[in-house]
């Protein structure tokens, strides 16, 4: 038992020598200057007010993409979107003919639907009226156009009409609108308007189609105007009538090979009639108040939320600081439906205002690699939009720009780097940033929800000055 003890005193020893050991290799904060010490800081208190506010409009850029239709929002009111657009002579085909004894069959536009599972909002077994105008003048290829444009078209005269919903072709979904055959069959006996693609536009200027509901929820959807089936058809046959006579068709398309060659864009008119009380309070009424209920954002310029965060400066009143991270948290109130035929858009944009209240970019958008940690994008599992935008912040806490607040608007801001491939300094978001690609809404929770409500979170170092 003796020798027992004196081996466990002298073990006991040794390890309490060993632990008392300082490892050379670490430096401690004991031999450190205490003014050099860095202080890690985080917080999440500072406080964010935001509101709901409408668009006049916005622009509609000549995609592929483009969408068509009506509906009648339980939360948002009634979103009618129109299209203009015209049909090509395919192929640079020149002199084209039908022959002398050409007989029309039946005329169409024929639409195919985008991602028809995700890319539309309503119902989608909606019935809807359809109806086709001419335009009164060619379009400015040069120029792009605003989605409150609305008077481009001759509403006295009808060239095709159709109430139901979509069907199938072809294995595709698709929007089938008949056309007037006395229109239809001009066009196919006329060829000396068909000699050149010029020479057909100048005579057939293009088609503005326009949509009603018709006792339901309505539907609006992308179509893909650039689709193998997308385009105005003629059907026809040549020679008298027989039974070996042969249907043929010709496909005027929407879209020639160059796709900056599309001519199409959408028009937007919404009315709030009969939208939620809050979103109503907001957008009428003008009470900046009640954005601490909700915030409302829907796609195609319906809405759009100002905020701000007053106290964002003032981290840096007594300190520099180096901003590790600055994230801005929204919530979706799941109190408003969000479902199919209702879901949130794919991605949003939070754009710095300046002096003028007019939309910037933030640093963090400048470049491609930035973008990926800006973020903005839906995350499905969270139920929630994460924006980071750690340069701006640190550029306000430098004093080197200021703070006017923010917009969160429905848009791509992918489309920054793709379609302007630089970032162009003080530059307002206005024609830089794609605001047409998503119709989807959204219902975030706001201030006054204590556990769903906007966040903004700092992670910073505070640095003494010299």
């Amino acid at each position: 038992m003796k020798t027992f003890l004196n081996l466990f005193f002298a073990l006991f020893f040794l390890l309490s020598l060993w632990a008392c050991k300082k490892d050379s290799n670490l430096l401690g904060v004991d031999v450190q200057p205490p003014g050099d010490a860095l202080t890690a800081t985080f917080s999440e208190t500072a406080p964010v007010f935001a509101f709901t506010q409408k668009y006049d409009s916005i622009l509609s850029y000549p995609s592929r993409y483009k969408y068509l239709g009506i509906n009648n929002d339980p939360y948002f009111g009634t979103t009618e979107v129109g299209l203009y657009l015209t049909a090509n002579i395919p192929d640079g085909k020149t002199y084209v003919s039908f022959g002398d004894d050409a007989k029309l069959s039946s005329s169409e536009i024929v639409l195919t639907a985008f991602n028809l599972g995700v890319s539309y909002i309503g119902s989608a077994s909606a019935r809807v009226s359809y109806s086709i105008y001419p335009l009164l003048s060619a379009f400015d290829r040069t120029k792009l156009y605003y989605t409150n444009v609305d008077k481009l078209y001759n509403n006295n005269v009808i060239l095709g009409a159709f109430t139901g919903s979509y069907s199938a072709l072809d294995g595709k979904v698709v929007l089938r609108i008949p056309m007037d055959k006395n229109f239809a069959n001009a066009v196919l006996t006329n060829p000396q308007y068909l000699y050149n693609n010029d020479a057909f536009l100048a005579t057939y200027k293009g088609f503005y189609i326009k949509c009603s509901l018709n006792n339901d929820a309505g539907i609006i959807t992308k179509f893909d105007l650039k689709d193998p089936l997308s385009g105005f058809y003629l059907y026809y046959q040549n020679g008298t009538p027989s039974a070996t006579k042969t249907d043929k068709s010709f496909k005027f398309v929407f879209g020639l090979s160059d796709q900056e060659q599309i001519t199409a864009f959408n028009t937007v008119k919404h009315s709030f009639t009969g939208a939620s009380t809050s979103l109503l309070q907001q957008v009428v009424n003008k009470d900046t108040n009640s954005g601490k209920e909700n915030l409302f954002l829907k796609g195609m310029g319906v809405s759009k939320v100002k905020l701000y965060i007053p106290s964002l400066k003032n981290y840096s009143d007594s300190f520099k600081i180096a901003v590790n991270r600055a994230e801005l948290i929204f919530n979706l109130d799941p109190a408003f439906a969000q479902g199919l035929g209702y879901l949130p858009p794919a991605k949003l944009c939070l754009l710095p205002l300046d002096s003028l209240g007019r939309e910037t970019f933030a640093i963090d958008q400048k470049s491609s690699s930035d973008l990926a940690r800006y973020n903005g994008n839906y995350d499905v599992i969270e139920r929630r939009y994460v924006f980071n935008i750690a340069r701006h912040a640190q550029a306000i806490a430098a004093g080197k720009i200021k703070n006017y607040g923010f917009y969160l608007v429905v848009a791509n801001s992918d489309f920054l780097s793709s379609y302007n491939n630089v970032y162009v300094e003080n530059s307002t978001a206005l024609f830089y940033l794609k605001r047409d690609e998503y119709i989807e809404r959204v219902v975030l929770a706001g201030s006054a929800n204590s556990s769903l409500k906007p966040v903004f979170k700092l992670s910073y170092i505070k640095l003494k000055y010299d």
